[in-house]
This record gives structure tokens, C-alpha cells and sequence, in this order.
């Protein structure tokens, strides 16, 4: 049999080691350059009045945890999705703001509350915990302009994004953790 139609059978130890060598750093190489593809984070944008059905709808995706820190509560959407997420056995806990002008986040806090959802009032260590972000199974989270009420949702011109970064996640669990603990 011709050694030259099957070069590594016939190469040195060092001749496979150079082989392996090369193909290691093209390997190296392409996915250095095929990473920003492979990892980008994933952001999807949401205006409202638009798109305002998608914030129900991330809550009805959620398979293990929702995590939401708002200003604003008076969505019955979003009761209605918390509400199947927790059925589904999904933890939720919930941070909202007790300084608001109306007495309307009063009234979620104390019906979610009455139905066993884990739910604060937001520190007073901060003058207003305006934040409005939902962070979903650890992977996702929701920030910007939507307060969770229907005129956000269906009526007024609202812009967030949802982010699936595991970076960017992170560090909003990190706050929510934060301020999970300062709540009352």
C-alpha cells in the first residue's frame, strides 16, 4: 500500500502531533470567529399599544420562576397570567411601589396576597422604586418603559425590551435579589 495516499498512517509521532495541533487551532479559530453569532444575546423589542399582549404572554411562557420588581400594578391580564403561572406551579414574587398617586397598587398587593402570592412592598430605602423589569426562569427578562397596567399595555406608547442574555439576566437577578431582601 502507497504510504503517500495515507499520510498520517505513515507520519512521525510528531507529524500527528502537528496535525492535531493545526486542526486544534482551526477549531480555536473559527469558533473565536463564529462567537459573537453563537452568543449573541437575543433582544426582542415591545411597544405598546402594539405589542402589549406580549408581556402576558412571556408571564404565560414562564416554566419555573417569574420575578417582577414595578411601579405600577393594576393589569387584570397580568393578575390573570400570574394567577395560571402560579397554578402551573411557576414561583412568582413580586416588588411593587406603596407610593403611588392612586390606591390602585394597594388593592393588587392585597389580592395577591390573599392568594398566597409572595408579594413586598418595595424598600423605602429608595425615595420610589420606579424599576419595571420582569425577569422569567432566570433566562429572560423585560425592562423598560411598561408599567403593568392596562393603559401601558393597550393604550399608551410604551417601549421595552426583552432580553435573553445570560450576562445581562444576571445582573437583574442580582438587584432583584437585593432588593427582594430590603422589601417589606
Amino acid at each position: 500500500m502507497p504510504t503517500d495516499l495515507y499520510p498520517l498512517r505513515s507520519a512521525s509521532p510528531m507529524g500527528k502531533i502537528t496535525v492535531f495541533g493545526a486542526g486544534m487551532a482551526a477549531g480555536a479559530l473559527l469558533f473565536f470567529i463564529l462567537q459573537p453569532a453563537l452568543f449573541a444575546p437575543e433582544i426582542q423589542a415591545v411597544f405598546s399599544p402594539e405589542d402589549g399582549e406580549e408581556i402576558p404572554l412571556l408571564l404565560d411562557g414562564a416554566k419555573s420562576s417569574i420575578d417582577i420588581e414595578i411601579y405600577v400594578f393594576t393589569s387584570r391580564d397580568v393578575v390573570e397570567a400570574l394567577e395560571r403561572a402560579k397554578a402551573r406551579g411557576v414561583m412568582v414574587r413580586i416588588i411593587i411601589e406603596r407610593n403611588v398617586i392612586s390606591d390602585d397598587n394597594d388593592a393588587i398587593f392585597q389580592e395577591l396576597a390573599s392568594k398566597g402570592f409572595r408579594i413586598r412592598y418595595a424598600s423605602s430605602a429608595y425615595k420610589l422604586t420606579h424599576a419595571k423589569f420582569i425577569i422569567v426562569d432566570g433566562k429572560a427578562v423585560l425592562v423598560g418603559s411598561h408599567n403593568l397596567s392596562n393603559s401601558a399595555l393597550y393604550k399608551n406608547r410604551e417601549a421595552s425590551v426583552i432580553i435573553r442574555d445570560a450576562k445581562a439576566v444576571g445582573e437583574f437577578m442580582d438587584v432583584f435579589a437585593t432588593d427582594w431582601a430590603l422589601a417589606s
